[in-house]
């Protein structure tokens, strides 16, 4: 632990303040004194320090006493009570009263003081940083919770408040490039796609379509997005290393989904790019059309598949890894292009969407072009929601 802690010691004997002062000193912390109780809450109130040191027997205002209005008015401070041999049992009650530890006087070894010392900050430390957490969880709770009431109320503010939660278009990240794109049908998708820094060497993304369309189905988006963050948010705060785990993070969306009884499923795509390696680990939820990586070899579809998230209460998804080219182009499309795309037949427009992404060395392959080649920017309406997802690594 860094010694930068301000320590208060309270007791009437001098010398044994002196003592104290003097070890604590010595080993790096900023103490402060009070001869007796009074002065001791009165120095709490205007030094805020990280931890008291707290005398029981004392005229006037005994530590008792100091213990109960400290407790009171400074919760989160912890307090060590130290203690005469002769007075075990009002330890114990100072214990039982909020204390966080005691020592017993005279102090024969200070190492033992530190030591619990160091365990009370520590302890506090991890305290306050889980409140921290918690606090930032309800925050991000009411916030959600305010998007949601906004998305009832008018549908064309939902659509700038769904917007607003996509990643930014054109994400440069080291030497890859992500680019997305959503076409809806109606004010408010059912589809939604995302990516992001997991850390300094992974990349996580996704895209989704929520079964239906509208209001209720825009809901589900954002509380994919929301349960996504959350789990970011637990690597960053614990290292819950569930947002690296495809098929795992598809196995709670599963249950949150499915529990929550929304009365809707969803096809996803989730997967972690692994910079280091350049790697692909992935899980496929149903999502259809497959992935299309191209390279300079020419195009392939990823064939995995998968139960759609939320519509069985038990449902495994797979584990895939796949070492990327060198240079590459990874395209994700909703299955809403299936039915704009003019060909006869399914495996016909398969084989347009293949050849859509068919030369990788191409540099003007991007959002805008895709979007003309398959001539979205000439439909004036769609019947379904049309997600395109665009990843590229060119060296």
């Amino acid at each position: 632990m860094a010694r930068t802690a301000t320590i208060l010691t309270i007791d009437d004997e001098r010398a044994i303040r002196e003592i104290i002062v003097a070890y604590l000193e010595d080993s790096g912390f900023q103490v402060i004194q009070a001869q007796n109780g009074r002065e001791g809450i009165e120095l709490c109130r205007s030094t805020q320090p990280d931890l008291v040191l707290c005398d029981l027997r004392m005229p006037e205002m005994d530590g008792l006493e100091v213990l109960t209005a400290m407790t009171r008015e400074f919760p989160e401070i912890p307090i060590i009570v130290v203690s005469g041999a002769g007075v075990i049992g009002d330890a114990i009650e100072a214990l039982k009263m909020g204390a966080w530890d005691y020592v017993t006087k005279p102090i024969e070894d200070m190492a033992v003081l530190e030591h619990a010392m160091e365990q009370a900050l520590e302890r506090a430390q991890l305290l306050r940083e889980n409140r921290e957490y918690r606090e930032h969880l309800e925050a991000a709770n009411a916030q959600l919770k305010q998007s949601l009431r906004q998305l009832e109320e008018d549908e064309e503010a939902g659509r700038r408040i769904q917007f607003r939660l996509l990643p930014q278009s054109n994400q440069v990240y080291g030497q890859f490039c992500f680019d997305r794109q959503l076409l809806t049908s109606l004010y408010l998708s059912g589809d939604f796609v995302d990516y992001f820094t997991i850390d300094s060497q992974h990349l996580g993304f996704y895209m989704a379509d929520v079964s239906g369309h509208g209001v209720s189905s825009a809901f589900v988006t954002v509380l994919l997005r929301s349960y996504v963050k959350s789990c970011l948010e637990r690597f960053w705060q614990a290292g819950d290393a569930t947002i690296l785990n495809p098929p795992e993070m598809l196995k709670i969306l599963n249950k949150e989904v499915f529990q929550g009884r929304l009365g809707k499923y969803l096809t996803m795509f989730y997967g972690v790019i692994d910079q280091t390696q350049n790697s692909l680990r992935y899980s496929n939820g149903g999502q259809f059309p497959f992935p299309i990586l191209a390279d300079d070899s020419g195009p392939a579809y990823l064939e995995s598949k998968g139960l759609p998230v939320g519509l069985f209460e038990f449902a495994d998804y797979h584990d895939e890894t796949r070492q990327l080219p060198e240079n590459f182009v990874l395209l994700l499309i909703s299955d809403g292009i299936l039915e704009v795309l003019p060909d006869a037949n399914l495996q016909q427009k398969l084989d347009s969407l293949l050849s859509s992404a068919s030369s990788v060395t191409h540099t003007e392959i991007n959002i805008d072009s895709l979007t003309r080649q398959l001539e979205l920017d000439q439909a004036s309406t769609l019947p379904d929601d049309i997600t395109i997802l665009l990843i590229k690594r060119q060296t």
